[in-house]
C-alpha cells in the first residue's frame, strides 16, 4: 500500500517526467538517465522519484544543468548535445560522461551556473 500523498505522487512523477525530458534533449538516453540519477529507467517511469530524497537531488541537478545550458544555448538542442558531449577543458572531461558520477555532475552544474553568471 502506498501511503503517499496524491500531491507528493504527482511531484514524484512530474520529476521524473522533467529529468528523463530533460536527458533527451542533451542526448542522453533513459537508461543514462536513470544511471546518474540511480534509479532503473522504468522504476522511474512506473513510481516517479521524490524530490525530497537523494535520487530526486540528483534529478533536480540533471534539470538544472538542462536549464542552464538552455538558456546559454537559446535553446539549440544541436549545440546542447554538442556541448554535453564533446570534450570541455573548463570541466576536465565530456559533460556527459562526468555526469556518471554525483561529484561530475556536480561539477557540470556548478560550471554551467558559472557561466550564466549565477553564482
Amino acid at each position: 500500500m502506498n501511503l503517499a500523498s496524491p500531491s507528493s505522487q504527482n511531484a514524484d512523477h512530474v520529476l521524473a517526467k522533467a529529468a528523463l525530458k530533460a536527458g533527451n534533449a542533451l542526448g542522453i538516453g533513459q537508461a543514462e538517465v536513470g544511471r546518474i540519477i540511480g534509479r532503473d529507467r522504468s522504476t522511474l517511469q512506473r513510481y516517479g522519484v521524490d524530490p525530497k530524497s537523494h535520487n530526486g537531488e540528483l534529478a533536480l541537478l540533471l534539470v538544472r544543468c538542462y536549464r542552464s545550458l538552455y538558456a546559454l544555448m537559446d535553446g539549440d538542442t544541436e549545440l546542447m548535445q554538442h556541448w554535453m558531449h564533446g570534450h570541455n577543458h573548463h570541466t576536465g572531461g565530456v559533460p556527459a560522461e562526468q555526469m556518471r558520477s554525483i561529484v561530475g555532475l556536480v561539477r557540470v552544474c556548478e560550471y554551467l551556473d558559472a557561466i550564466r553568471g549565477k553564482v
